[in-house]
């Protein structure tokens, strides 16, 4: 009565999909999170290297290579599997599956992935660290921090670190965690 079909052929590639990357088509016109009356997405390929800052107003998905500072202060900023990222990272909201040597600053919320490898430091009110990932640095949580009042002002950071995930984000989360979940019991 409970029991579940087997599939018969399990991947042994443990890919992580993005937050981004997951979004419906149709809701890249709403509001994003960060209040930017459309939600767009820059994209940094597997192939392109990027060395110097980068700042922009828009989500961001890493692929490739960034050697610099990367400013991304009201958005989300996604470092996926193939992301390698050397330097510090501002962002409203990281999530990070792929390498990353430096600082990560987030005035909302940081997820670290089982498949991510991160050495440096984490500024962050809220801090998902999922089992599996490699970190080897420092942790801080406390929203009154300099390097993060410095950066995304002290209101914005406890607006951002009192205020539940959006909808939008709740589901995205759920859905990758069922995925991951199902690809799980399938091993």
């Amino acid at each position: 009565m409970f029991s579940k079909p087997r599939k018969t052929s399990a991947s042994t590639n443990h890919v992580v999909s993005s937050p981004l990357t997951d979004i419906p088509p149709h809701s890249h016109e709403e509001v994003s999170e960060a209040g930017n009356s459309a939600r767009s997405i820059a994209k940094i390929g597997s192939t392109t290297c990027v060395n110097g800052d980068i700042v922009g107003e828009e989500n961001l998905m890493i692929e490739g290579q960034v050697n610099g500072t990367i400013e991304f202060k009201h958005n989300t900023i996604t470092i996926g599997n193939e992301g390698d990222v050397q330097g510090d990272v501002f962002a409203h909201t990281l999530y990070v599956a792929g390498k990353v040597e430096g600082r990560l600053i987030a005035a909302h919320k940081v997820t670290i992935r089982h498949s991510a490898q991160v050495t440096g430091t984490i500024i962050s009110p809220c801090l998902v660290l999922e089992d599996g990932a490699i970190f080897h640095g420092s942790i801080d949580m406390d929203p009154d921090n300099q390097i993060l009042t410095g950066a995304f002002g002290s209101s914005e950071v406890s607006e951002s670190s009192l205020s539940s995930l959006p909808a939008e984000d709740t589901s995205i989360m759920e859905d990758q965690t069922a995925q991951e979940k199902n690809h799980e019991d399938v091993s």
